[in-house]
């Protein structure tokens, strides 16, 4: 991670830890934000999306990671720059009802694109 991203993340996550209540209320009701895959998004990576989106006056709705848009049939359009989430790292939980739950033990960060971003691809490209 480049030291310009890590400062853009440290003021986001300082950004969010001081936002009042009311206002985290007020964004969480905006909308759920889902992965491509059809999973929702965290209450604090979604609240993240909005912050990022706010600079380029987007309003993020279906988020995707490069590969996961191309699977999907989808080509990230040149140019176009991500936002930052979090993900867990750790064992899958065991006594979750959910399939995809992790017990995170650690974050990582990853790049998604929004629906917005992106693009068919062509015909010829798809494999």
């Amino acid at each position: 991670m480049t030291p310009e991203k890590r400062t853009q993340l440290k003021d986001l996550r300082k950004k969010l830890a001081n936002l009042p209540p009311e206002a985290r209320t007020e964004l969480e009701s905006r909308a759920l934000i889902a992965t491509v895959e059809g999973r929702v998004l965290s209450a604090h990576n979604t609240i993240m999306l909005y912050f990022q989106a706010g600079m380029s006056g987007r309003t993020p709705s279906v988020v995707g990671g490069y590969q996961q848009w191309r699977k999907a049939g989808k080509q990230v359009k040149r140019g176009e720059h991500g936002y930052t989430i979090f993900f867990p790292v750790g064992p899958k939980a065991e006594d979750s009802e959910d399939s995809d739950a992790v017990t995170a033990e650690t974050f990582h960060t990853a790049t998604v694109f929004d629906i917005s971003q992106v693009e068919e691809k062509e015909m010829a490209e798809v494999s």
